[in-house]
C-alpha cells in the first residue's frame, strides 16, 4: 500500500465529497472514487478493502444507501484476505478492524 490506512481514508473522504458536490448520486459515487484508486500500479487487496470500508462508512454518515459497498466487503474479507491486511496494516491493523466493526456490524 502507497499510504497509510489513516491517509487513505484522509484521501477517500476527500475524493467522496467531491464527488458529491459535483452532484454524483449514491450509486456513481462508490465507483468513481474506487476508480480513482484501482488503476494505479501498486493497488493491493489491503487498499481496495480499505477503500470500501471507508466508504461504508461515509455512506452511513450521509445517510445513503450502502448495502451494495457492504456486500461487497463481506465477500471480500476472507480469512486469507484478513491475514494479508493484518501484515500490510501493521500497527493501523486496530484502527482498521475498528472502522470495519463499525462499517458492517450492525
Amino acid at each position: 500500500m502507497i499510504f497509510e490506512y489513516s491517509e487513505l481514508k484522509e484521501y477517500v473522504t476527500e475524493d467522496f465529497e467531491r464527488f458529491i458536490q459535483m452532484g454524483f448520486n449514491e450509486k456513481q459515487v462508490f465507483p468513481a472514487v474506487l476508480n480513482e484508486y484501482e488503476h494505479g500500479e501498486d493497488f493491493s487487496l489491503t487498499e481496495n478493502v480499505c477503500i470500501h470500508v471507508t466508504l461504508v462508512l461515509l455512506y452511513k454518515e450521509n445517510g445513503l444507501d450502502n448495502k451494495e459497498i457492504v456486500s461487497k466487503v463481506q465477500q471480500i474479507m476472507t480469512p486469507e484476505a484478513m491475514a494479508e491486511i493484518k501484515e500490510s496494516l501493521g500497527n493501523e491493523f486496530e484502527a482498521f478492524m475498528d472502522d470495519l466493526n463499525n462499517a458492517i456490524g450492525e
